[in-house]
Formats: structure tokens, C-alpha cells, sequence
């Protein structure tokens, strides 16, 4: 058999332990990325309605979404998923949301790190130029001589809230203006989360818009700024009392309770393993409360479902 020349297989072996190395080193570089999601852009207070059913503030979040996963440089959570847990326990997805429900979604979904957002303007705020007919002769522009070019604004501010804490740890306006004849978006009506992302929508006059100002508001956040750790853990306390006044938690604002939370009622059983002889334990939910008013140490609850039963353990939604 014919032997490779020595200088041959040297480079050769160099070339597939720096591709090995670098195979790794990859999934090492994500996991200190730190973890994101990004909410539906709120657009509660525009006194317009000019776009119809399109929904600027989720197709705002599929594309900052989207520029964020290419830039490798967060663990960004999938929109569906995050709709899908937010929805399963009835937190909103949008836009102004409380602290409580900021640190619940982080815990829920895993993100350290959530980007919210309002539209605070959306209009078609003029026009410029006269009938495109006027620039074309015959019947061509007869055909086209209503068509005028219009210029849309969309502004937007933003906050980077960190779930560990639901302290607002970023924030910046943006805006952007652009030019267009065809600002029609009832061919965008209805996509939903994960569905402004297509090539049909990034290639219109809306989606440049949408699409210029997902990328300004990505290219601001510097990865370098946060924490990589995770978002914080569960929380887990005790009931330690019930009557008219409420229903008692020994945990509070120090173990990072705050108004609005809501705990599982687990109920855990030891059972006997009849093979090893170990005690095992076993937990169900029983019931929910959340949280109404919050003291260092402590925490007043009301129950939201089932059955609550003093000394039972209590702990933050998963």
C-alpha cells in the first residue's frame, strides 16, 4: 500500500484535531452565552389603527428573536416554546408585564434574561412626492396615477429585565422611518408568534421597516453586559398558617418571594421501596396560591385552586 508523504499526513492530523477542537469548543461557547427570550412588543396606547390585524409588536419580537439566534452569541428561547409555557400558566407574553411575573417566566423558561418592549408610535405621519402616474405616460399612468408614496415611523423603547431579580438592567428608545407605495399588511394578518420570520414578510416594505429596527435593537445588546448564570432557581417554603386573614408562607422579599407569584401546594409522602428497603419520597400538587403581600421573612397568600392544608410544603411554578 501506498504510504502518504510525512509533511502530507502531519497536516492532515493538524487539520482534524483543529476541527475536533473546534467541534467541542462550540457547544462549550453556548453554554456561557447567556440565556434570553424575547416578549411580544406591547402596543397598548397607539391611538391608530391603520395596519388592521397585522401585529407589529409580535412580528418586532419574531425578528429581534430571530437577529438574536444568528448572532451566536445568546441562548435565545424559542418563540413557540416560550408562548407555549407563558399561555400553559397564564402569564402574559406582552409587553408590560410585573417583576413577579418577569422572575416566574425566567424560572419557567429557563431565561436569565427577557427583552420587553412598547410600540409607542406606529403612523403613517405623510407623503411625499405626487401620483406615480404623473411620471408615466399613457395608459400605464392612467392605471397608476393614484399611487402615492408614503412615509411610516415606528418607534420603539425597550428594557432588558433580568428574571433573577426583575430589576431593569437595560434601556433604550429606537426608531426608524421608511418610505413606501405599498404599506398594505392584511396579507400579514394573524402569522402569531414564530410566523413574521418568512421571506415573504422580511422582503415587503413593512417587513424592511420591522426588520431594520429588530436589528438596531439586537445589535445593542452587548452579551459581555450579562450574566451568564442561569435564572434562579425554584423557590420552596412551608404553609405555616390559614385563616380569615390569609394564608401564611414562611418565606419572603429575602428568599426573593414578591406580589404576585404564584406556589404549588406539594403534598409528600414517604413510601417504603420494597426492593432496596429505602425510604422514598414522593410529592403531588394539591393545590395554588399566589401571593398578595410580600414581608422579609414571610409572605400572605390567597388559594387560586384546590386544597391548602397548614404545615404542607409550598413552591414557586416550574
Amino acid at each position: 500500500m501506498m504510504r502518504m508523504p510525512f509533511a502530507y499526513r502531519a497536516a492532515l492530523a493538524g487539520f482534524v484535531a483543529a476541527f475536533v477542537l473546534l467541534h467541542d469548543a462550540a457547544p462549550a461557547a453556548a453554554d456561557t452565552n447567556p440565556s434570553i427570550a424575547v416578549l411580544d412588543f406591547s402596543t397598548r396606547g397607539l391611538t391608530a389603527n391603520w395596519w388592521g390585524q397585522f401585529e407589529p409588536g409580535v412580528a418586532i419580537s419574531d425578528l429581534v428573536t430571530d437577529q438574536l439566534v444568528n448572532q451566536h452569541k445568546f441562548n435565545v428561547v424559542e418563540r413557540k416554546k416560550l408562548d407555549a409555557v407563558m399561555d400553559e400558566h397564564k402569564l402574559s407574553a406582552e409587553g408590560e408585564v410585573s417583576p413577579a411575573t418577569m422572575i416566574q417566566s425566567g424560572r419557567l423558561t429557563g431565561a436569565r434574561y427577557l427583552v420587553t418592549g412598547n410600540v409607542i408610535q406606529f403612523d403613517r405621519t405623510g407623503q411625499s412626492g405626487g401620483a406615480a402616474g404623473s411620471f408615466i405616460g399613457g395608459l400605464a399612468g392612467a392605471v397608476v396615477g393614484g399611487v402615492k408614496s408614503e412615509r411610516v415611523t415606528l418607534k420603539v423603547q425597550v428594557h432588558i429585565v433580568d428574571t433573577t431579580t426583575g430589576s431593569i438592567v437595560q434601556s433604550f428608545a429606537g426608531e426608524k422611518t421608511q418610505t413606501g407605495t405599498s404599506w398594505g399588511a392584511g396579507g400579514f394578518a394573524g402569522l402569531g408568534a414564530g410566523g413574521y420570520g418568512n421571506e415573504t414578510f422580511t422582503n415587503s416594505t413593512m417587513g424592511h421597516l420591522i426588520n431594520d429596527e429588530a436589528l438596531e435593537i439586537a445589535g445593542k445588546l452587548d452579551p459581555s453586559q450579562f450574566s451568564s448564570a442561569p435564572a434562579a432557581a425554584a423557590i420552596s417554603g412551608r404553609v405555616i398558617a390559614s385563616d380569615s386573614g390569609g394564608i401564611i408562607l414562611n418565606i419572603g422579599s429575602a428568599k426573593g418571594v414578591q406580589s404576585g407569584m404564584f406556589f404549588d401546594v406539594m403534598k409528600v409522602r414517604e413510601i417504603k421501596d420494597p426492593d432496596s428497603g429505602k425510604m422514598l419520597s414522593v410529592s403531588s400538587s394539591t393545590g395554588k396560591v399566589q401571593i398578595t403581600q410580600v414581608n422579609a421573612d414571610s409572605a400572605v397568600a390567597t388559594r387560586v385552586a384546590g386544597v391548602v392544608t397548614v404545615g404542607e410544603k409550598v413552591q414557586s411554578e416550574q
